[in-house]
C-alpha cells in the first residue's frame, strides 16, 4: 500500500539500520527529463515519519551537485568520524562522490562533499558496499570497468581481474552476503562471479536455453551460493534463481512480468521476500524459496515504471520505488491507509497539443491488492510452547517443526508443594526453610539458611550468625580486655594495643556501639569513639564527651567543659 511520495526523478538509498530517524536519500537521476528541461542536479535527504498523515515526505536538507547520478548507496561505518555514515554516489561523468549526511542536514554545503575521485572512463552505473568491510566499495562503469575502492585510501583502486569481453556497461555489482571476497557483476547480459583472492572470474552465469539478458544480480541473504538474476529482455522478462553448485541452469524461474525487468531487491530481514519491477509497470513481491516461486504481493503502481526499488533497512516493512514519471513512492508491505495522487502529466503539458498524441496508456481503474498470507520473518515468533491435557507439551521452532512431548509427574514434587502450601497458610515458613536446610546439600543449605533468616523475628541476628559473628563470643572477648569506664584514670597510663582490632570490627558489625566506643577509648582513638557514639544514641555520645573533657585538665579544656555543661558558678572565683 502506498503511504508516502516525493516529487523527484531520482536514484534512492535508505539510511542504515542503526540510524534513527529514518532518512531517504534522493539524487537527481541521470539521463532523465523533467517538465522544465532543467539540467540542475542535487542530493537531498527526506525524513520518513509514519505518524504524519500527509502524503509528502518532508525535505530535511540538500546539496547542489554539478553532476547527475546513476546510483546511490548509504552505509554505516563505525570507524568513521561521520556520525551517520556516508553516502557514495556514482555520477554521469565517471566520478565517485562521498557525502557527509550530517553536513547535508545542517545545510553546510561546502562541507557536505568530503571526497571526489575520478578514475572511470564513463558513467558509473553500479555501486555496492562490502557488508563485512564497510570501507570497501565496488563500482562499475562503461567499458567493463570494475574497481574496488578503499575509502581510507582512494589513490589506487584495485580491479577484480581482466575486463570482460566484449566491452560493455557494467549494470550491477553485488557483494556476497556470506563470503566477503566474492563479487558478482552483470556485463553484456551475462553475470560474472569474481574471487578477489585470485583476481579472476570463477564462473560466468548465463541461461543458454532462453533469451535471458541479465541486467541485475542480487545475492541470497543467507545462502552463500544462491543468487537471483533479472532479465531486461522484453521477450524473456523473468527473474531466475541460480545455485552456483548447479550452474548449468536456473533452479527456479519467477514469471509474472510481461516486459523486461529493470530492478530487483532481496529483503535482508526475510529471504522469502524478493522485489522486482519491470517495464510493464508492475511492482511485485515474490517468495523465491517455494517450489514454483510464489507471487505473494503486488504493489499498486498505476502503470508507473519503476527503475529502482530499495528495502528500508530499519523498518523492513517499508520499501521505496523510483519511477520515470518523476515520483519516488514509498509503500508499506503490511497495508494501511492508502495515499494516492494523480499521475504526473507535467512533461505532456510542456509539449502542448503534441504531447497528447503519444501519452502512455493509463490504468483503467485503481489496482487492488490482497494482504500477505504469511507473516514476514521479523514478525514471526521464533519459538513457542504450550501445555495440553494429560501432561502433553507442544513446542515449535523456526524450522516449522512441531514437537509433541509427554511429561511425567514427580510425586515428591507434589508432596513438597503441599508442605510449602501448608507452611504458608500456618505462618511457619521459617520452620519449613529450616527443615529444607537439613535435607539440602552444602551449597543449597546456605540458600535455605538465608531464606530462613528473612522470616525470623530478629533477621539481623540470624544474618550475623551466617556471617560467623556471634554476639556471645564477642562479649567473652570484651570482658577479657578489662576496659576502663571513663578517662580519669587513663591520663598517665599507656594505651591498650589490640593488634588488628578484630573485637572492634565485630562490635561494629553486630551493632554493639557501646562496646565499640569502649574499645576506641582504650586505644585513645577519641575521634573514632565520637563517630561510633553518634550511631549509638545521644546518651552514649554524652558519655564520650564527658570522657574526653575529663581526660584533659588544661585551662582551655576546663573552660570548654564549663561552657558546655553550663556550670557558670565555676567562673565566679575568676
Amino acid at each position: 500500500m502506498k503511504i508516502k511520495e516525493v516529487p523527484r526523478t531520482a536514484n534512492i538509498a535508505w539510511s542504515p539500520a542503526q540510524q534513527h530517524p529514518i532518512y531517504l536519500a534522493a539524487g537527481t537521476a541521470a539521463q532523465q527529463l523533467d517538465a522544465s528541461f532543467s539540467t540542475s542536479a542535487s542530493l537531498e535527504l527526506f525524513e520518513l515519519d509514519l505518524s504524519d498523515a500527509s502524503v509528502d515526505l518532508p525535505r530535511k536538507g540538500g546539496v547542489i551537485s554539478e553532476q547527475r547520478f546513476h546510483r546511490l548507496v548509504w552505509t554505516w561505518h563505525t570507524n568513521s568520524d561521520m556520525a551517520m555514515g556516508y553516502i557514495v554516489a556514482g555520477a554521469d561523468n565517471g566520478s565517485l562522490f562521498l557525502y557527509n549526511p550530517v553536513a547535508i542536514l545542517e545545510d553546510r554545503g561546502e562541507e557536505a562533499m568530503v571526497l571526489q575521485v575520478s578514475k572511470h572512463s564513463g558513467p558509473v552505473h553500479a555501486l555496492d558496499f562490502n557488508p563485512f568491510q564497510r570501507n570497501l566499495v565496488a563500482s562499475g562503469a562503461s567499458e567493463s570497468e570494475i574497481f574496488i575502492w578503499d575509502l581510507n585510501n582512494t589513490a589506487s583502486p584495485m580491479t577484480p581481474g581482466s575486463k570482460t569481453q566484449p566491452f560493455d556497461d557494467v549494470n550491477c555489482v553485488s557483494w556476497n552476503r556470506q563470503v566477503q571476497h566474492i563479487l558478482a557483476s552483470t556485463v553484456a547480459g551475462k553475470c560474472v562471479v569474481w574471487d578477489l583472492r585470485k583476481s579472476d572470474p570463477i564462473i560466468k552465469v548465463n541461461d543458454s536455453t532462453s533469451r535471458m539478458r541479465a541486467r541485475q544480480v542480487v545475492w541470497h541473504p543467507e545462502v552463500a551460493t544462491q543468487m537471483c538474476l533479472a532479465s531486461e529482455d522484453d521477450h524473456s522478462p523473468s527473474v531466475q534463481l541460480w545455485d552456483l553448485r548447479f550452474a548449468t541452469s536456473p533452479i527456479r524461474v519467477l514469471e509474472g512480468h510481461t516486459r523486461g525487468v529493470l530492478a530487483i531487491a532481496w529483503c535482508p530481514s526475510d529471504p522469502d521476500l524478493l522485489l522486482s519491477c519491470a517495464k510493464d509497470g508492475r511492482l511485485l513481491c515474490w517468495n523465491p524459496n517455494t517450489e514454483r516461486g510464489e507471487l505473494v504481493y503486488e504493489f499498486p503502481t498505476l502503470n508507473q515504471w519503476c527503475f529502482d526499488v530499495q528495502w528500508c533497512l530499519r523498518d523492513p516493512a517499508v520499501i521505496a520505488g523510483a519511477t520515470f514519471d518523476g515520483t519516488v513512492n514509498v509503500y508499506s508491505l503490511l497495508g494501511g491507509p492508502a495515499q494516492w495522487s494523480q499521475p504526473s502529466a507535467k512533461i505532456a503539458d510542456s509539449f502542448g497539443q503534441m504531447g497528447t498524441m503519444s501519452e502512455p496508456p493509463q490504468s483503467p481503474k485503481m489496482p487492488t491488492t490482497e494482504p500477505l498470507r504469511k507473516a514476514p520473518k521479523w514478525l514471526r515468533r521464533p519459538v513457542g510452547v504450550s501445555f495440553g491435557f494429560g501432561g502433553k507439551l507442544i513446542t515449535f521452532e523456526s524450522s516449522s517443526v512441531v514437537h509433541l512431548s509427554q511429561l511425567h509427574g514427580d510425586g515428591s514434587l507434589l508432596e513438597d508443594a503441599g508442605r510449602l502450601e501448608t507452611a504458608v497458610a500456618a505462618g511457619q515458613i521459617a520452620d519449613y526453610c529450616a527443615q529444607k536446610q537439613k535435607d539440602a546439600t552444602e551449597d543449597e543449605s546456605q540458600v535455605w539458611a538465608f531464606l530462613q533468616g528473612n522470616f525470623e523475628k530478629e533477621p539481623r541476628k540470624h544474618f550475623l550468625q551466617l556471617l560467623d559473628f556471634d554476639s556471645a563470643e564477642l562479649a567473652k572477648k570484651i570482658d577479657a580486655l578489662e576496659l576502663p569506664e571513663d578517662g580519669s584514670d587513663q591520663e598517665d597510663e599507656e594505651p591498650l594495643v589490640l593488634g588488628d582490632r578484630v573485637p572492634l570490627t565485630e562490635a561494629l558489625l553486630t551493632g554493639d556501639f557501646e562496646t565499640a566506643v569502649k574499645l576506641c577509648l582504650a586505644e585513645q582513638r577519641v575521634a573514632e569513639a565520637f563517630i561510633a557514639a553518634a550511631a549509638g544514641g545521644p546518651s552514649l555520645f554524652l558519655r564520650v564527651q564527658q570522657y574526653f573533657l575529663a581526660s584533659d585538665r588544661s585551662p582551655l579544656m576546663r573552660l570548654l567543659a564549663t561552657v558546655i555543661g553550663r556550670k557558670w558558678k565555676n567562673l565566679m572565683p575568676s
